[in-house]
């Protein structure tokens, strides 16, 4: 590691530490989420939550709830989702000989929780919710106002009267994405769906509540959502997404994956994602 590469890292660390000490974080922990769920025969489902945690934060919950809802079938439901085995790994990019925060060194760390529990739809409706919140977002986020206060709230959609066995698409790229100042970065979902339904990717305002977006910090938005010379770019039919970074900071986006059946929308799901520069 060379000496402005030390710099950068130290001043970020700085800032980390800082943002982490005040009383607002010490309830702070989420730094990324998506809910996908898969079918296993009929109206029954595996929802499952994939959760990032900052290390630094408080511990990740022994259990989950994920809602499910229906306005046209006027139905309510939860589900308490449960740590598939194994689960709670680090997932953070660290170079070979470094140790982060999850293991007792002090560089910033990320810890990834997958939850599964069963839903079985009582009905066939157009506009099921599977939705899951939380408190808190990570506190060292420098593009939202109040992120150590702010909830995380993600969602998956399905219309089961046209696709009653349909599964979501699902992800093997992690939300957390650790980027350097003055050097382009593209970041793709890697995003399957095992039923052959086209994709189609949007970004969109990260959400406090189920209505209410986070509030962005002058000149930050959805679609401007860390500062990089030229501007992010954003690919809908791949989701890719690219930036070139021009100053330390910790930023967050949400992207919106629909899927299409024979030209008509099935259902979508939504990522969190946290973007460290």
């Amino acid at each position: 590691m060379n000496h402005m590469n030390k710099l950068l890292l130290f001043t970020f660390l700085s800032i980390l530490t800082l943002g982490l000490t005040t009383n607002e974080a010490k309830a702070s922990h989420a730094m990324g989420a998506d809910l996908t769920y898969r079918n296993v025969g009929q109206d029954s489902f595996i929802v499952r939550l994939s959760f990032y945690r900052d290390c630094a934060g408080i511990s990740a919950p022994t259990n989950v709830t994920v809602n499910f809802n229906s306005v046209s079938c006027a139905y309510n439901g939860s589900v308490t989702c449960n740590p598939i085995a194994g689960t709670g790994q680090e997932v953070t990019p660290i170079c070979t000989g470094f140790q982060t925060v999850c293991t007792g060194g002090s560089y910033p760390g990320v810890q990834e929780w997958i939850y599964e529990g069963l839903v079985v739809l009582p009905f066939q409706c157009v506009d099921w919710v599977f939705s899951f919140t939380t408190c808190c977002r990570n506190a060292a986020i420098t593009t939202i106002n109040a992120p150590g206060s702010a909830n995380i709230y993600i969602y998956a959609t399905l219309n089961n009267t046209i696709a009653q066995s349909n599964s979501s698409p699902s992800f093997s790229n992690k939300p957390v994405p650790f980027v350097c100042v003055g050097q382009q970065f593209c970041f793709n979902h890697g995003a399957t769906d095992i039923d052959g339904d086209s994709l189609v990717y949007s970004m969109i305002d990260p959400l406090d509540q189920a209505t209410i977006p986070v509030t962005f910090l002058n000149p930050y938005n959805a679609l401007n959502p860390v500062a990089s010379t030229p501007a992010m770019t954003f690919n809908p039919a791949t989701g890719d997404i690219c930036v070139y970074p021009t100053m330390l900071q910790v930023g967050i986006m949400a992207v919106l994956v629909q899927e299409y059946r024979n030209g008509i929308l099935i259902g979508s799901v939504e990522r969190d994602i946290q973007i460290t520069i």
